[in-house]
Formats: structure tokens, C-alpha cells, sequence
């Protein structure tokens, strides 16, 4: 109990870092999407490039399922982040969240479903149940201008962010298929390696040109990749340590800590049942944690 509760702790920290990293992506304004994309890929894998080094963990030459689970996670999470970003071009933030929160309902489904490597238990369809009601309350009221794209594109990114969720969902899963003896940040080192290279492509057919970010902007990237690194590695660790299903489900909490930032930080206003449905979220945290 003691290992699951901590793998619970390490998942809502994560859950912290990953809002306060996309706050601070939010607050570069001075370069485009695939530029940012890029520089925080490639801050961040000279980081746990470092790290690898320094604490000479090993990084290759693992058995081949080990090998093959670390390049397809590597590449199903760097594919996955990409396509999520497109997609938030096509869509509303209220369909953009209620569809990427679909990610721990897809890592449920598969994992105790179809590969039946755990079994739904009442604290875990309670936490599911008030989750997604915590969910639904928050984006469905959320007030924003419709976007002027036909239903054809709209479309597009209503898939793609759905895509998005799955493949997050077997990022999850590939965790649990990699050898314990691969250290946590050696499996965060691949999926940045692969996720470094997509919006590399996509400039080259987009013709993006290259921008030298301001001071702030470098520093915010800068900020922002470090905290996201801590975010990765630690939620690693929570699926590793913890029973998938439920460790998948607390990361809903990053919907919670959002708001606050969005609060807090740009001073953005919420109706009651924005406010309910934050409450309802925290508090489906409990029957996970209650012992």
C-alpha cells in the first residue's frame, strides 16, 4: 500500500510540473509552434544526455524486447505530443481537454480488458466516475469563440487529439513491458530523442523560419524543459511503481492544477459548475488514496 501511495504522490507532482511547464510554453510569444516544439525537445534531451553520463546508466545494448519496448515507446510518444499540438489547431480547449482526458480511460480499458493485467475494483470506478463528472462540468461550460475552421478540418483535429489519447495510453502500457533494471530517466531519454525529430520535418514542409528567442524566451523554454523533464521521469516512475490503472487515473488532476494557474496567473473567471467540477475532480482523488 505504502509503494501504491507513493506512486500516487510522484503522479500528482508530475500532473504540478506538467501545468506549470505548459504555462510557461504558453508565455513565449515570440516564436511559432514548431520552433518551441523543437528547442524544448532539444534542451531536453542534452539534459538527460548529461544525466546519462554523469551517472553512467546504460543506455544501449539491453535485451531485445527491452530495446524494442524503449524505441516504440520512444517513437508512439514523440507522434503522439506532435499530433496533440496540430490538432489544438482545429478544435475548441473544452473538446481539446475532454478528449486528451481520455487517455486513463484508454489505459483501463486496455490494460485490464483486453490484456487482463488488472481487474476494475469499486475504488477505482468511483475515482473514474467522479473524474470524468469533474471533467465534463469544467469543459463543457467553457466560454470561448468558435473557431473559424469547416467542419472538415474541424474534424481532423477532433482525431487527431483522439489519436493523440490512445497512443498516450500505450505510451502508458509500454512502461510496465520495459525491464526494471532500465533506469527511469534512460526510458525518458528515448522518447525525447524521437520526439526531437518530428517538428524538425514538419518545418521543412511548413518553410518555418529559423528565430533567435528573445532573452525571456530562452528562459522560459529553458524553465519550462527542465520542469517538463521532472514531469516525465516522475511519472515513469508512478506507472512503474503503482498499478497502471489507477496511477494513469490520478493524472487527471493536471486538469485541476491548470485551472488554478489559469486563476492565479491570467486572472481567467469560472462559473459555478467550472468551480464544482474542479472540486468534484480533486476530490476523486480519495477513494484512490483513503486506506
Amino acid at each position: 500500500m505504502q509503494i501504491q501511495t507513493t506512486a500516487i504522490v510522484k503522479q500528482v507532482v508530475s500532473s504540478l510540473f506538467a501545468a506549470v511547464a505548459s504555462m510557461l510554453l504558453k508565455m513565449v510569444s515570440d516564436l511559432d509552434f514548431n520552433q518551441t516544439l523543437y528547442l524544448r525537445a532539444l534542451i531536453g534531451l542534452t539534459l538527460l544526455a548529461s544525466a546519462t553520463i554523469y551517472y553512467k546508466l546504460q543506455v544501449y545494448n539491453f535485451d531485445k524486447p527491452t530495446m524494442d519496448s524503449l524505441i516504440n515507446r520512444g517513437i508512439i510518444g514523440g507522434f503522439g505530443a506532435f499530433i496533440y499540438f496540430k490538432g489544438l489547431n482545429f478544435v475548441l480547449v473544452s473538446e481539446s481537454i475532454l478528449l486528451n482526458r481520455m487517455s486513463p480511460l484508454w489505459t483501463s480499458i486496455i490494460y485490464i480488458l483486453v490484456l487482463k493485467k488488472e481487474q476494475f475494483n469499486i475504488r477505482l470506478i468511483i475515482n473514474m466516475t467522479m473524474s470524468g463528472l469533474g471533467i465534463f462540468l469544467i469543459a463543457k461550460n467553457n466560454n470561448q469563440t468558435q473557431l473559424a475552421v469547416d467542419s472538415y478540418y474541424h474534424w481532423i483535429g477532433i482525431i487527431l487529439i483522439l489519436v493523440a489519447s490512445i497512443t498516450q495510453a500505450i505510451v502508458n502500457i509500454l512502461v510496465k513491458s520495459v525491464n526494471k533494471q532500465v533506469d527511469s530517466i534512460v526510458i525518458t531519454l528515448y522518447q525525447a530523442f524521437f520526439a526531437i525529430n518530428l517538428p524538425v520535418i514538419n518545418s521543412l514542409f511548413d518553410g518555418t523560419n529559423f528565430k533567435i528567442p528573445s532573452v525571456n524566451g530562452t528562459f522560459m523554454i529553458t524553465i519550462a524543459s527542465v520542469i517538463s523533464l521532472l514531469a516525465g521521469i516522475l511519472q515513469v516512475q508512478s506507472m512503474r511503481e503503482g498499478k497502471l490503472s489507477v496511477v494513469s487515473n490520478v493524472s487527471q488532476i493536471q486538469l485541476f492544477f491548470g485551472y488554478l494557474i489559469d486563476f492565479f496567473v491570467f486572472s481567467a473567471k469560472f462559473n459555478t459548475e467550472q468551480l464544482i467540477g474542479n472540486i468534484v475532480l480533486l476530490c476523486s482523488l480519495i477513494p484512490l488514496i483513503w486506506k
